[in-house]
């Protein structure tokens, strides 16, 4: 009788950790797909636009504790221009060194850019220009990154904004 009493304690014990186990996979961080977009300075609307989804799904997905398909995985993969592994969370650290350091080489290639349109002297601009070179040489991605934007979100010439496809009746309002 005592050997039953045991076990039953025994097999209670374990049922007993595996629901905290489930527990704190319920809770646990998956991703960290919300820092890396951060890191890089990106909006959830930039995001939105080249993902083409709601930034309503955008906020769901980026929440750490939400349970991605490796197909909504790669998408953000794709959009951020990060390997995979920098997207998933292994243990309670904080970003890799390496995804700390493509965040900043990123935001610094930004300003680069950003100083190489607006840059008049002739100096001013051979020296952004060979900056931006060498970055390049450092991380050939950062070829593909443009400045700041100066007013909002950049877009095509060829694309309205919400204001060009729904303009505004001003006829109702009373302005004299």
């Amino acid at each position: 009788m005592a050997i039953v009493l045991e076990d039953t304690i025994l097999s209670q014990e374990r049922v007993s950790i595996a629901n905290q186990g489930d527990n704190v996979s319920a809770t646990r961080a998956l991703h960290r797909i919300a820092e890396v977009r951060e890191q890089q300075g990106l909006s959830l609307q930039s995001l939105s636009r080249r993902m083409g989804l709601d930034v309503r799904e955008l906020k769901q997905q980026e929440q750490s504790d939400s349970n991605l398909t490796l197909r909504e995985l790669y998408c953000w993969q794709k959009a951020l221009d990060v390997p995979v592994q920098h997207l998933l969370c292994e243990e309670e650290d904080g970003l890799s060194e390496t995804t700390q350091t493509r965040a900043a080489l990123v935001k610094l290639m930004k300003t680069v850019v950003a100083l190489t349109e607006v840059a008049t002297a002739p100096r001013v601009v051979r020296l952004t220009t060979m900056l931006r070179e060498q970055m390049i040489d450092m991380m050939p991605e950062l070829a593909e990154i443009g400045g700041w934007p100066n007013y909002g979100s950049r877009r095509p010439t060829d694309q309205l904004g919400r204001i060009g496809e729904n303009p505004i009746d001003v006829s109702s309002l009373n302005i004299e």
